[in-house]
């Protein structure tokens, strides 16, 4: 680098030779300021590279300690995943009314577990008779209460967020058993996500609709979690 910069002092050097004379201006004094004009743009050049090599070594150390994984200051980052509810977390109990050849309602869901835990998406119901067997069901999705409402959508949904004792619900209704059960139903619904299935308690577990078309499939509505009204 030194070959370099005397090389560029030369040049200057030769350069400011050629900027005309004054005449009135003493050759001694003109001789001095093209040597001074030389010195200057050297210092020029110099200061140029150091602050761009400074400004180098300044981003590879930025680079340094903010590799991955390590937050940037001013990020948030990523915040701690939910705990999603399982079986054990819950209660589950179903209220049902009838209504033009089928009963219809919600499963209630409590938590009666220690910490918050979440809820999300549509649940699997099953529906099952006397002697344990599984009923024949078609399954449709169903919109939610607060939808059919024409309510506010509450906050946070589709998540709905469960505290201790606090509650959530899924609208159901079931229409159209045939065949024809000839004892009360149980019922028990499989929270999704490996989650669990749990039992749905309840006296209105055992309401069985009508067979009101033999050639018709029994169908069961079922809606998404949601906030449980009042709850």
């Amino acid at each position: 680098m030194d070959d370099d910069l005397t090389q560029l002092e030369r040049v200057l050097t030769d350069r400011a030779a050629e900027v005309p004379q004054v005449q009135d201006v003493p050759p001694t004094m003109v001789a001095r300021a093209r040597r001074r004009v030389a010195r200057n743009a050297v210092v020029f050049v110099l200061g140029a590279a150091v602050i761009v090599v400074g400004a180098s070594a300044g981003l590879a150390n930025i680079g340094t300690q903010h590799g991955p994984g390590v937050a940037i200051p001013g990020d948030s980052g990523s915040s701690a995943p939910s705990t999603a509810c399982a079986a054990p977390d819950l209660r589950a109990e179903v209220s049902l009314g009838g209504a033009m050849g089928s009963v219809e309602g919600s499963i209630g869901l409590t938590n009666v577990g220690g910490g918050t835990c979440t809820l999300s998406g549509r649940p699997t119901v099953s529906i099952f008779d006397s002697q344990g067997n599984e009923v024949a069901l078609q399954a449709t999705e169903s919109e939610p209460q607060w939808q059919a409402d024409g309510a506010q959508k509450p906050a946070g949904w589709p998540v709905v967020s469960l505290q201790p004792g606090s509650a959530a619900a899924v609208r159901v209704r079931w229409s159209n058993a045939c065949p024809q059960l000839s004892g009360p139903a149980s019922w028990k619904l499989d929270l999704g996500n490996g989650g669990g299935t749990l039992g749905v308690s309840g006296a209105d577990a055992s309401f069985v609709p009508p067979c009101n078309g033999p050639s018709d499939p029994s169908t069961l509505e079922v809606g998404p979690f949601e906030p449980r009204a009042g709850a």
